[in-house]
């Protein structure tokens, strides 16, 4: 409804503030007409690639389903992973990746980094993202702490 009242067509996120007393209270926030970071959240718990969406609206195509088509399954979890250094006010920390060890799936990492590579300062320090997806809470925060320690997520 956002994006309808100004005219705009494509992926975007649109973001609301709920009423802790009252849920049916909610409020609009902002519009971006870009992915959010967040996005592989909505992606793992409705099984809709948006990055491809964005691409075919870009492409002049349409959006293959309507809001009301897309259905949520189950509970995720994001995790963000820094090249910060907490001992100096988490400031951006540079330096050379001599081991990295990647959790197993179905936790899904979104990096750019592994072993061998170097961290510099020419970029931002988020340098990966750890998403988890389980049937309920429950099940994605067992799947999340086991991804965490890298002792696979089964």
């Amino acid at each position: 409804m956002a994006a309808r009242a100004v005219g705009y067509e494509g992926a975007g996120t649109v973001e609301f503030i709920m009423d802790a007393q009252d849920p049916n209270k909610f409020f609009f926030m902002e519009m971006n007409t870009r992915l959010q970071v967040e996005h592989p959240i909505t992606e793992e718990i409705t099984g809709v690639d948006l990055v491809e969406w964005q691409i075919e609206v870009a492409a002049g195509n349409r959006i293959p389903l309507e809001q009301h088509e897309i259905k949520r399954n189950g509970h995720a979890f994001e995790c963000r992973i820094y090249a910060e250094n907490p001992r100096n006010n988490f400031l951006p920390a540079t330096g050379h990746l001599s081991h990295v060890r990647l959790p197993s799936p179905p936790a899904r990492m979104e990096t750019g980094f592994g072993t061998g590579d170097t961290i510099s300062v020419y970029y931002d320090p988020l340098i990966a993202k750890l998403v988890v997806h389980g049937s309920d809470r429950t099940e994605a925060l067992r799947i999340l702490r086991r991804a965490l320690i890298c002792r696979g997520t089964g």
